[in-house]
């Protein structure tokens, strides 16, 4: 079906509802008739071409460029300075200097001079407490008994006691308000020195002396009685008039006491002479014993 076809069948259309709308007009004139209906198709026409005619689709308005929201401004927050205590101490000297050797069980008093530098002043019911660490028999609280005014110092003294193995001890003190709150640390730091040595050695030889054929090697067997004081490893080296000296060697002792160690020489070509014999204790106390002398005489 073509365009024309399709307009003139919907101008027939149009015309028959158009004449539906007016009142049925009766004409005798034939001609007047036509005209109205030429008239009424062109109009038709026209209205159907005018509704047939392209009407383009309006120009899109572009949406607006976004803009990013600027980011909230930074405010930095206030810094609080932490409320300082009047409670301020400073150190000024002290007794029992650190790492101060002692023996076991050694009694001895520790002393701290200690400047108030606050603002309050230190009651009597202030204490000197132990925080934590060797407390060597210390006493866990010490009350000051005075008042110390800002500027002033005070001595704070503890009676103590070395304990009894060797080692290095250390304990933390603090100053304590009337309410509890520690507030100044000092410590006090010593070393307790060991009881174990060699307090004696007592030197033989079998024989003790030669006299007869030096031809041939001479053979002693040295004996070395080690006494020591106290429970402990014992290392020796053995040395003698020809040279020699032997590898380190040790023995072990569970207690107090003595115990004898040996040592096998052999004088290889003798001629008539003093030879001796050495015993070096090297621990625990890096120590020579002797000489034992042994008188050789060679007889043809």
């Amino acid at each position: 079906m073509n365009k024309t076809h399709s307009i003139l069948i919907l101008a027939a259309v149009l015309l028959v509802s158009t004449a539906c709308a007016f009142p049925l007009v009766v004409s005798s004139n034939e001609s007047e008739v036509a005209d109205a209906v030429a008239e009424t198709v062109q109009a038709a026409l026209a209205q159907t071409q005018a509704a047939a005619t392209y009407t383009p689709l309006p120009t899109l308005t572009p949406y607006p460029t976004y803009t990013p929201v600027s980011q909230r401004p930074y405010y930095p927050q206030p810094t609080y300075a932490p409320v300082q205590s009047c409670d301020q101490a400073k150190f000024i000297s002290e007794t029992i200097p650190d790492y101060t050797v002692m023996d076991p069980g050694e009694n001895f008093t520790k002393s701290w001079r200690i400047k108030n530098v606050g603002t309050c002043t230190w009651n009597p019911n202030y204490s000197f407490v132990f925080y934590s660490g060797d407390r060597m028999s210390g006493a866990k609280t010490t009350d000051l008994d005075e008042y110390v005014e800002p500027g002033e110092t005070i001595d704070v003294l503890v009676d103590m006691e070395a304990p009894s193995d060797p080692d290095t001890y250390t304990g933390y003190w603090k100053l304590q308000d009337d309410d509890g709150n520690n507030f100044f640390q000092v410590y006090v730091t010593i070393k307790v020195k060991s009881n174990f040595a060699v307090t004696s050695v007592h030197l033989d030889a079998d024989p003790n002396s030669y006299s007869g054929d030096c031809s041939g090697p001479i053979n002693f067997s040295i004996d070395a009685d080690i006494t020591s004081s106290a429970a402990g490893k014992v290392t020796y080296r053995w040395k003698d008039s020809e040279g020699f000296t032997s590898d380190l060697l040790s023995v072990k002792f569970s207690d107090d006491g003595t115990k004898t160690v040996t040592y096998d020489w052999t004088i290889d070509a003798p001629i008539t002479d003093t030879y001796w014999v050495k015993i070096y204790i090297d621990n625990p106390n890096h120590q020579t014993f002797g000489p034992l002398n042994i008188d050789v005489e060679c007889i043809p």
